[in-house]
């Protein structure tokens, strides 16, 4: 869960990375004053943007699996905290996020987990991560990652790495490839210390669309078992 939840980026991301696409453009590390000028363009072209939705496509090399996962979906997001993942391949599944409660809900095998952003330490960290990636607060980035910036072609590529002990025995490093001409993530990377690794690309991404009202709400059937311990009475929303 906590994988699934924080590669969308959240995460995580969360794609084929630029990096395994054939390209001519070597990556280069950019200076103080180039880092400093890059912050401030990606902070400017997002600062006007409310909402953004994509196509999310994502495969998994994990140690404990012979075969890759891939996952499709579509991703929508809205300042300042609410986040909904429709997952579509390989099961059918939504990840919402209301900016109180997140809720996972499987139709197929009608079941669904909710949590309180407030008291789960992975579902409020994860929508920061997003938050932080997506709407361009590189500073808040730093405050919890050692960070590196190199420039390939048009793309800038944040290498990240947790300065948190106890993160880092699960998560060794994400690697974040910037557009440079939106100021928004093309794809995400994440890497374990077991050796595990999630690609995350989005595309068709659109900025600024018409969001539904209770777009983020799930309305769960009464029928749907609630395998975590939040009280059923607490999960169903309108």
């Amino acid at each position: 869960m906590s994988s699934c939840l924080f590669c969308m980026a959240v995460l995580a991301g969360f794609i084929f990375s630029s990096s395994l696409k054939a390209s001519t453009h070597v990556a280069q590390e950019v200076t103080l004053s180039d880092k400093k000028r890059i912050f401030e363009r990606l902070r400017e072209l997002t600062k006007d943007t409310d909402s953004i939705t994509a196509t999310v496509n994502q495969e998994k090399q994990l140690s404990l699996l012979k075969e890759k996962v891939c996952i499709d979906g579509t991703v929508i997001m809205k300042k300042p905290n609410m986040f909904r993942w429709d997952i579509a391949k390989p099961d059918k599944s939504v990840i919402a996020i209301d900016g109180e409660t997140m809720t996972v809900y499987h139709p197929e095998i009608k079941e669904a987990q909710v949590y309180n952003l407030t008291g789960n330490l992975i579902a409020r960290n994860t929508m920061r991560f997003l938050t932080m990636t997506m709407w361009g607060s590189l500073t808040e980035i730093e405050k919890n990652f050692t960070m590196d910036i190199l420039r390939q072609g048009d793309e800038i590529i944040f290498h990240l790495e947790p300065l948190s002990e106890m993160i880092g025995r699960y998560l060794s490093s994400i690697i974040i490839y910037y557009d440079e001409e939106t100021g928004f993530p093309r794809s995400f990377e994440i890497n374990t210390s077991k050796g595990d690794k999630t690609v995350t690309r989005l595309s068709n991404i659109k900025i600024n669309p018409e969001v539904k009202t209770g777009t983020f709400k799930i309305k769960l059937p009464e029928d749907i078992r609630i395998t975590n311990n939040l009280e059923p009475s607490h999960c169903i929303t309108e």
